[in-house]
């Protein structure tokens, strides 16, 4: 094969702490495909909360395609691929991911151009994870070049994580509760507060199986509801059209920037907002999610900004 694997740790500046979840890092893998004298990396990361993992992606991989002799071959193969790891979206994702970039790399152009997309800067929201104010203060702080936050909040400290923020800076910030929310009548109120303080969206309030809760609040609220874990993939987007606002899209969940540009192109066509997420994971994925900027009305790609660990590629060698 033309292919070799690099398992990694990745480590976050500090732990990190979401409604379900405290982490102080990420496993992940790398992929480098070599072909004709040009190389392209991929990326998959396992957080604890999918069923993924190193040793299951590496023990994968001599059972996808790696050859091929033109273009449309190239696009064909990871067609396959993708059939054959259709249950394991971060793996598929890599492997996808290292070979358009190796493609963008043969013809001396961006992903962006192998997608058929326009080249667009956009800024990317910054996380905050739930922490003491403090640690929200050390945050804002750290990042000057930040243009707006991402607050990560559950139901019981959503009111002092947005208390303190505001008394912090005057930025904008879009809120996340990751599922952290069972009542509705709280999820309520705060929609209209953070409608009030001029938030863009409210991410995830509910547990992701609980649609009909989601619907009832985006009928009934003004601020965009958005899915994020109730959306993992593009066969979602029937199922839970109408009763959220808009998606965030991450190339992770995706099983790639394939399916995740046709995830982002459809949403637009539904009406919905469009994000363009992230997992935690490193430059790699990071940058190739960046090719999807163009089609997203908000940008999360904040995941390389809260590692310590952003390894350069020639370490990987």
């Amino acid at each position: 094969m033309n292919i070799s694997v690099y398992p990694y740790h990745l480590v976050f500046k500090k732990p990190f702490k979401i409604a379900s979840v405290e982490r102080t890092g990420t496993d992940n893998l790398y992929l480098k495909f070599e072909k004709d004298g040009f190389v392209g990396w991929g990326e998959a990361v396992f957080p604890p909360y999918i069923p993924e993992n190193q040793k299951s992606a590496i023990n994968r991989l001599a059972d996808l395609c790696w050859e091929f002799q033109n273009e449309k071959e190239l696009f064909n193969l990871i067609s396959e691929n993708h059939k054959i790891l259709a249950h394991e979206p971060a793996l598929a994702c890599a492997a996808e991911a290292c070979l358009l970039n190796w493609l963008a790399n043969v013809k001396g152009v961006s992903l962006t151009d192998i997608l058929g997309l326009e080249n667009q800067q956009k800024p990317t929201s910054y996380t905050i994870g739930i922490g003491s104010n403090n640690d929200i203060e050390e945050v804002i702080n750290s990042t000057p070049e930040a243009t707006y936050f991402k607050l990560k909040v559950n139901e019981d400290e959503i009111e002092r994580i947005v208390d303190c923020y505001t008394s912090l800076t005057d930025l904008p910030f879009v809120v996340d509760a990751n599922q952290g929310f069972s009542n509705f009548e709280k999820a309520m109120y705060w929609c209209e507060k953070l409608h009030e303080l001029g938030v863009a969206y409210f991410e995830q309030p509910f547990h992701k199986t609980d649609i009909k809760s989601h619907q009832i609040l985006a009928n009934e609220v003004e601020i965009p509801i958005i899915a994020d874990e109730s959306f993992q993939r593009f066969q979602d987007l029937e199922r839970i059209k109408d009763s959220f606002d808009g998606i965030n899209v991450k190339i992770i969940k995706a099983g790639g920037v394939l399916e995740a540009k046709r995830s982002l192109e459809e949403a637009k066509k539904c009406g919905l907002t469009a994000i363009v997420g992230c997992m935690s994971g490193s430059s790699v994925s990071i940058n190739t999610a960046s090719s999807l900027v163009c089609l997203a009305d908000y940008v999360d790609l904040d995941g390389v900004y809260l590692i310590k660990n952003d390894p350069s590629l020639d370490e990987l060698k």
